[in-house]
């Protein structure tokens, strides 16, 4: 079995394009039977929007830790799937460490709403520069990763965040590695689970009925033969995502939340609710009344 995902973009009544630069575009990526709601943007305004709206919700996006669990989360978390990327480029080839370099896309995911944010990029420098690249991230965004009620999950989180820091100004203050969470949440000594990648950390913890299959290649750009990348006679096409590209990162900043909520069922499983903890005092009134 593997999992069915498809992709739609939602066309907007209003105008939301002005000249050749776009404000936000929407898709919904199909999971199966699960619907996520995707923003496409590289829009400041609208980023800060979508993350302000996520910090007012005062509801949890998952259930609270139970008494005496093993996980230190709060009830009023919210847990966030992340996945950074850099554009491999199709012309040239950078002669130094990409992790050297900026991230160009940020994808985050709460519940059934993900927002791909695109960054700026960092200022020019000359190929002789001994400089690193710096794109300074928009100050709402260094805010929703410092928020302690923010709980960012991920793979290869160590090096993923040490770059948002130094490439980015990005510091994360609660950053959970999922490869980690799986040996504390499987306890699978058999299994060497920090050194999964995410294909087969998925498959370990959900199952292989959710093993995605992804082309040999997905392109993120829809260029043309008819765009030219100096921008003359420019298409507003040429430099924006590919519905395959959005489907295929939502759907893996989704799978990470999967993830996480599983292995914290399993970690947190021994507790006992209040709940039932009530229904057993209630056992015992009754059974003291009838003797």
């Amino acid at each position: 079995m593997v999992l069915e995902v498809s992709v739609e973009e939602i066309e907007e009544p209003e105008v939301i394009r002005v000249y050749t630069e776009y404000l936000h575009d929407l898709f919904t990526v199909h999971v199966d039977s699960k619907r996520i709601l995707t923003v496409l943007t590289d829009n400041e305004a609208v980023a800060s929007k979508w993350l302000k709206e996520v910090l007012r919700s005062k509801a949890s996006n998952t259930k609270p830790p139970l008494p005496g669990a093993a996980t230190t989360f709060s009830p009023d978390s919210i847990f966030v799937g992340l996945i950074a990327e850099q554009h491999s480029p199709f012309y040239g080839s950078r002669p130094y460490d990409e992790t050297d370099q900026t991230f160009d896309l940020l994808t985050l995911c709460v519940g059934s709403h993900c927002l791909m944010y695109e960054l700026p990029g960092s200022e020019y420098r000359p190929w002789w520069s001994d400089e690193l690249p710096y794109d300074d991230a928009p100050k709402v965004l260094k805010a929703f990763f410092q928020n302690p009620r923010v709980v960012v999950l991920g793979t290869n989180m160590a090096k993923v965040a040490k770059r948002l820091e130094a490439r980015h100004g990005i510091q994360i203050k609660n950053a959970v590695d999922l490869n980690q969470l799986a040996v504390k949440g499987m306890q699978r000594h058999d299994l060497d689970l920090a050194r999964y990648d995410f294909e087969k950390l998925t498959m370990t913890v959900l199952g292989k009925a959710f093993d995605v299959i992804k082309p040999e290649k997905v392109y993120w750009y829809r260029r043309q033969a008819y765009c030219n990348r100096w921008g003359i006679f420019y298409r507003e096409d040429c430099d924006r995502l590919t519905s395959e590209k959005v489907m295929f990162t939502t759907v893996d900043a989704y799978l990470r939340l999967m993830m996480c909520f599983k292995l914290l069922e399993a970690m947190d499983g021994p507790g006992e609710s209040s709940s039932s903890k009530k229904k057993k005092k209630i056992k015992k009134k009754t059974t003291k009344r009838s003797q």
